[in-house]
């Protein structure tokens, strides 16, 4: 169960918009718009905390077996995917809950703020003055020297003595996230922008354009220190004193990692930036911010302490020592700010079970903050819709995909992933717990220091498309899925993203003829309407067009479309298994890592896809240096799953051959491989002979003899089909290809493909000449439950439809 912030009320017109708007219609990556749920009364008074089951508890077993997935393999594929980026909790969850809703359990005079205070040797007030050492001692240099900086950001933001923050022209050209990382790790890039050259890419550079999302990982695998807020022994004075010119950061420089910043935004990073890098710093910070609020003569600047303590709570939390204390603090909070201090309990349980963030906030957050409403995120679909989705600082990519997926009314919702683009790139987010603001603050921060584009005209686009197919992905179990993958590869296709040999242009494009305009289609038809479906490039030559629409006619004819019967959502099932086909690495999830063990590769650094048709891996130019189909894998296993840093994950191949590499991402890819296999061999019909096998039947009831030598390829035979019994409940029943017999055998001494068909008989040759120990070391089918009756799922032809017609 994930904790989900809803608001009831319908949604309202776009009247409170953050950022100047874009035309849905327009193609490209335009500007992109959030706008902030507005209604009659504050959303933050109203926030209440309702749960959604992650694994939608509206399918039945019966329409889960329709979707392909049975409901082992949904867990297991959904703990998988939620698992990416997701780490452990901070709290139990119901102990905030218990804090949140039971105000007896921080009782005032138990664990009021004033209290922790006093326990830790500073008062819990207003102060003017500048903060010459931490708050909370500690042994920690690095702490002691940025706490002052970090208060005097919190004075400046606050409007302390009337500073006025400003939108500075000579804004740094680094993002202030980049900067912080460089002040507290000196091993960090300098002068890198928020996205490295490294890990982005332009539309060019990947089969589907796609870039990652580089500080994300860069901040997490900075491993700076661990939150042990339990170390804090008296600081000595003289080592924690620093000069005026030290707190006030007044070089000239804005590019100095210690220059404290002076534009709203910025100040607003640079606060809580050192709060996500440094866990020991998150119980100073949040002090600070209780003290300034705390009997501040100003409203307005007591006002944008709350602002700032509601923007911390979306990314960080305080730690065991302070957080009951916290909670009395928001419990006992002036009636003018308690609808701040209600949605901070709320956030702080959203942030606990999402996890901390690994980006500051983005400006919608803070613009929300502003007008205490929760941000609605436009998520676009391929068709044209444009889907207003309520969100919070915690948002994952996940709850974005179920809430979408949910109000489109797609059911099968497995492998739609959520795509954050800009400027022309667009880097899939996935499915899992990694949270959408931290993705738009990225393109914010990327696109104001390589472009200059301020934070409130960053053109960021959300988009929900499919990102990876199941081996046995049937396109009619769910109509509504389908339409948007179809729409998804049309749109690649005319942007040229999906690339056609030429041989399969005019089949494809018959088939969106026949989707699009129905039988009565003609040469001046195709002729007038082609430049809809296909690229401008291929197009171009006139000579070259002309043949090609008649081409198109010719395909359109020849399979039978001009005829009428096939039904036009039967042929957009087609499109999109063909797509599977022709473009598996546009609809990969993929992962970064390092070859670890294994025969050599062109390169070390590697990319790891994982789609419906197997394992590839590819180099940092999107080549690929190796593939393995399902079949050629026997096994996948994961080592070191415990440590990511050390985490590898590795594939034995049908040929013995073992591959490791080092991926912190180790057991998502085991998991979503390892169900992929066992999937495809419950579904599979072929196996092969791991022995010799003879069943003689004395009775004459069984049939003929049934033989098996090593090597001999077996057809499974559906229920529905089978001449005779199994002799036992546990023994397969199939037809020798050799000798074309049907007959009963155990399962143990058969090896189960992993294939939905049949593969060719050159990798089938494979098994006459290998040795006994080879074929002993292959896994047997004695525990694997195959599923041959009539009708199982994912049983489909791809080019059944051409067929009939």
């Amino acid at each position: 169960m994930t904790a989900v912030v809803r608001i009831d009320g319908p949604l309202s017109p776009m009247d409170d918009q953050v950022g100047p708007g874009w035309d849905p219609s327009s193609g490209g990556l335009s500007p992109s718009e959030g706008t902030l749920h507005s209604t009659d009364e504050s959303l933050l008074e109203n926030a209440e905390v309702s749960y959604v089951n992650d694994d939608v508890e509206e399918l039945t077993d019966e329409l889960r077996h329709q979707f392909g997935l049975f409901p082992d393999e949904e867990q297991e594929l959904s703990a998988a995917l939620k698992a990416f980026g997701h780490g452990a909790k901070t709290f139990d969850q119901a102990r905030l809950e218990r804090l949140a809703t039971d105000r007896q359990a921080t009782s005032e005079h138990v664990f009021s703020f004033e209290t922790f205070a006093k326990k830790n040797g500073f008062e819990a007030k207003f102060s003017s003055e500048i903060l010459s050492r931490p708050l909370l001692s500690t042994n920690d240099k690095v702490s002691r020297k940025v706490a002052p900086r970090i208060f005097q950001a919190i004075q400046r933001f606050m409007e302390h003595n009337g500073e006025v923050i400003t939108r500075l022209e000579n804004r740094p050209k680094t993002s202030v996230m980049n900067r912080v990382c460089q002040s507290m790790n000196p091993t960090f890039p300098k002068g890198s922008s928020s996205t490295s050259s490294s890990s982005s890419s332009s539309s060019s550079s990947s089969p589907s354009s796609v870039s990652s999302f580089s500080l994300i990982s860069e901040t997490k695998n900075l491993g700076l220190d661990s939150h042990n807020s339990g170390d804090r022994s008296p600081a000595t004075p003289d080592s924690s004193r620093s000069s005026f010119s030290d707190l006030t950061g007044t070089g000239s420089d804005p590019d100095d990692p210690d220059a404290i910043p002076r534009a709203e935004m910025d100040l607003v990073h640079y606060i809580i930036a050192h709060g996500i890098i440094r866990p020991r710093l998150r119980d100073e910070i949040v002090c600070q911010l209780c003290c300034q609020v705390t009997d501040n003569p100003s409203p307005k600047s007591r006002e944008r302490g709350w602002m700032l303590l509601a923007l911390c709570a979306g990314c960080f939390l305080p730690s065991n020592e302070l957080i009951d204390h916290y909670f009395a603090f928001l419990h006992n909070a002036p009636a003018q700010v308690s609808d701040f201090a209600r949605y901070i309990m709320v956030v702080l349980r959203r942030t606990n079970a999402n996890g901390i963030r690994y980006h500051p906030p983005s400006w919608i957050e803070l613009q929300a903050v502003k007008l205490r409403r929760y941000p609605v995120l436009q998520v676009e679909l391929a068709d044209g819709r444009v889907i207003p989705v309520e969100s919070d600082p915690a948002t994952s990519a996940w709850e974005m995909c179920l809430s979408t997926a949910s109000a489109v009314g797609v059911k099968d919702h497995f492998g739609f992933s959520i795509y954050v683009g800009a400027q022309r790139k667009i880097s899939s987010l996935g499915s899992g717990s990694d949270h959408v603001m931290d993705a738009i603050c990225e393109c914010e921060q990327m696109l104001r220091v390589d472009e200059g584009i301020g934070e409130e005209r960053s053109p960021w686009r959300i988009f929900f498309q499919k990102e990876m197919f199941t081996p046995w992905h049937d396109p009619d179990v769910d109509h509504e899925s389908t339409n948007l993958v179809y729409r998804q590869i049309l749109g690649g296709i005319r942007r040229g993203e999906y690339a056609l040999l030429p041989e399969e242009v005019p089949k494809v494009a018959a088939r969106i003829f026949y989707i699009e305009h129905g039988h009565k289609v003609n040469f001046d038809l195709i002729s007038s309407k082609i430049d809809d479906y296909l690229p401008k490039m291929m197009l171009a030559d006139p000579k070259s067009r002309d043949h090609l629409v008649r081409s198109v006619l010719t395909a359109f004819e020849t399979r039978g479309y001009s005829v009428g019967i096939l039904n036009a959502q039967q042929v957009k099932g087609q499109v999109v298994s063909v797509a599977t086909n022709l473009w598996p690495l546009n609809f990969s999830a993929m992962f970064e890592a390092l070859r670890h063990s294994g025969p050599p590769l062109a390169s070390s650094d590697v990319i790891l896809a994982v789609n419906g048709d197997g394992v590839f891996i590819l180099d940092g130019h999107f080549k690929i240096l190796l593939g393995f189909h399902y079949y050629d894998l026997v096994d996948c296993f994961v080592g070191s799953e415990n440590d990511p840093k050390r985490s590898t994950v590795g594939f034995v191949a049908l040929d013995g051959n073992q591959f490791r590499f080092l991926t912190p991402s180790a057991s998502i890819v085991h998991r979503i491989v390892s169900v992929y296999l066992e999937g495809l061999r419950r579904r599979s019909r072929w196996a092969v002979a791991l022995q010799s096998f003879q069943l003689q039947d004395y009775t004459g009831g069984s049939g003929d003899d049934f033989r098996l030598m090593q090597g001999d390829i077996v057809e499974m035979v559906d229920e529905g089909r089978r001449r005779h019994r199994p002799l036992h409940p546990s023994w397969l029943y199939g037809r020798c290809e050799r000798t074309r017999v049907e007959g009963s055998f155990p399962s143990d001494v058969v090896y189960v493909l992993p294939t939905i068909d049949r593969p060719d008989d050159c990798f089938l040759s494979v098994f006459l000449s290998m040795e006994v120990d080879q074929m002993k070391s292959l896994p047997s089918n004695a525990k694997t439950d195959l599923i041959l009756s009539s009708g199982t799922t994912g049983r489909h032809l791809a080019n059944a439809l051409d067929s009939f017609a």
